[in-house]
């Protein structure tokens, strides 16, 4: 006669899982002992520039596994040889993505180093403009800036330099393009004939300007449309810098558009590789649903 105590550690027994009892439970178990992912060892690039994620292959191998059901070791491998196949598929397309991007690097590399017959180059990059763009648009703030102090009449000549307004110009220079402006004016033929040999400083000009009554004044009335017609000059080659790098924009553009196959010896080498590859596959899927289809 069973005791109380005997009924008790039955019913705790009857608790603990004696494994499954279904045919789909019984399969799935069946597949624990099987090892998944065996070519990912040799198939998965590790290291270096071309590494690859052997957790991303690992998620392809799982959802064919899900979406083909593969019960025991045969079926098994036959998935994942079709997950390798699909690994491979994938290379293909970088392999081509790779030959269009060295394609196009060429064409464009070739664009912005062609020589013209004095070995000079006929285009120049959109950062080379960019940076030429910068430097003049900062001399045209400059010049903006110094008119400004020219006009207020703060601007003294009576030395090499002159500082104000947190700028500091060339007084030297500026001396030397009014000379060559009025030289004709203003010069005695001695003072000329010295002038275009250049045997006179900015001083002994400037003392020429002083003999002529020229105040500090009208020196810096006369700068004034210097500066400005420099200032149309910067604005036209910033104009010009503009069209060429939109002809640059263009240029790459239509490079991008023609060449955006590979090359066709690389193309007949992927077209070929990838057939095998869509054939292997094809093969396995036939082979796995005639293995699962027997009885």
């Amino acid at each position: 006669m069973t005791t109380e105590r005997q009924i008790e550690a039955n019913q705790k027994n009857a608790l603990i899982s004696t494994g499954p009892v279904t045919g789909e439970g019984k399969s799935l178990v069946a597949q624990n002992a099987i090892k998944h992912g065996i070519f990912a060892k040799d198939l998965i690039i590790s290291s270096g520039d071309g590494k690859e994620d052997a957790q991303e292959y690992k998620e392809l191998l799982d959802g064919l596994i899900i979406s083909l059901n593969p019960n025991g070791q045969m079926e098994c491998l036959l998935v994942e040889k079709i997950a390798v196949d699909f690994w491979r598929l994938r290379r293909v397309l970088r392999f081509e993505t790779g030959s269009i991007r060295q394609y196009l690097d060429m064409v464009i590399y070739d664009y912005y180093n062609k020589e013209d017959y004095k070995g000079k180059k006929e285009n120049r990059t959109n950062a080379e403009i960019d940076e030429e763009i910068k430097e003049l648009e900062e001399n045209l703030d400059w010049n903006n800036r110094y008119i400004e102090c020219l006009k207020k009449g703060i601007v003294k000549f009576d030395g090499p330099v002159w500082e104000g307004e947190n700028i500091e110009s060339n007084i030297e220079d500026d001396i030397f393009t009014i000379a060559d402006r009025i030289k004709a004016t203003i010069f005695q033929e001695e003072e000329f004939l010295k002038y275009e040999r250049g045997e006179l400083n900015w001083e002994e000009i400037l003392a020429i300007f002083r003999r002529h009554e020229n105040t500090d004044q009208d020196i810096a009335d006369a700068l004034v449309p210097e500066y400005e017609k420099q200032n149309e000059e910067y604005k036209n080659k910033i104009y010009n810098l503009g069209q060429q790098k939109h002809k640059n924009n263009l240029a790459e553009e239509i490079k991008v558009k023609i060449c955006s196959l590979p090359r066709i010896e690389n193309a007949e080498k992927v077209m070929r590789y990838e057939r095998s590859i869509q054939k292997s596959i094809f093969q396995n899927l036939l082979v796995l649903k005639k293995l699962q289809s027997l009885p």
